[in-house]
């Protein structure tokens, strides 16, 4: 019964390390401590230019088929209005944005709340655990991502997982504008889960990806200014 053991052991570590987050790169310079990644461990960054503020970051990117980056910065703000700002020339058309496994988006914001969560019950968490093993981890904490789509209608709000919570933006027949738009956080928290947030944002994540099933390249950019002043 040994050898089981260890096998089943064996193989959850390495389906662990092929779940884990992508190659960690310097930190950015500027003000903010933005640390940079790929957004997968398979990946490779794409050619990018980036700029941070105290309140924020700019990022423009061409990815070819297999790249993606994400940026991710740790603190802890009142969930106030966040300003956006996405620019995208194409989409990932071969995406399911409504499966785990596949929602990959061309250019994403995540807030995270770390300090909430919800009543899951232990069966549901060791489930989740081993989905993420296969679909990727996700940040601890109830999650808004706001995403330029791969087809579902723009102003579309869905439930990614139980706790992450995606807002399409933007989508196909967007494509070559900009998109602006400033979000109420706490709006959005209490639109997605029925109350107000418990506590703050912990941290911010940017991301922008191109499978490497997808023909062609992507040409994205993303603004976010957060906390910025209520309107």
């Amino acid at each position: 019964m040994r050898n089981p053991g260890r096998i089943a052991l064996f193989l959850l570590c390495f389906a662990a390390l092929l779940a884990s987050p992508g190659r960690s790169f310097a930190a950015v310079e500027g003000p903010g401590k933005w640390d940079e990644s790929t957004a997968g461990r398979w990946e490779s960054p794409p050619e990018r230019h980036v700029g941070a503020t105290d309140n924020g970051i700019s990022v423009e990117v061409t990815m070819s088929p297999g790249m993606g980056v994400s940026y991710r910065r740790v603190d802890r703000w009142a969930p106030g209005s966040a300003a956006l700002r996405f620019a995208v020339d194409n989409v990932n058309a071969g995406e399911n944005d409504y499966l785990t496994g596949e929602a990959i988006f061309p250019a994403s914001v995540t807030f995270v709340f770390g300090d909430d969560s919800l009543k899951l019950g232990a069966k549901r968490r060791v489930v989740l655990f081993f989905k993420q093993l296969w679909d990727g981890f996700r940040p601890s904490g109830i999650r808004l991502t706001y995403a330029w789509g791969n087809g579902l209608p723009v102003g579309s709000m869905y439930r990614l997982w139980e706790e992450e919570t995606v807002f399409v933006v933007a989508g196909p027949e967007e494509a070559g504008k900009t998109i602006s738009s400033t979000r109420r956080l706490a709006d959005d928290f209490k639109a997605a889960y029925g109350r107000s947030p418990k506590g703050p944002v912990t941290e911010v994540r940017v991301s922008a990806r191109r499978p490497s099933r997808e023909k062609g390249p992507v040409r994205a950019s993303i603004t976010v200014r957060f906390p910025v002043a209520q309107e």
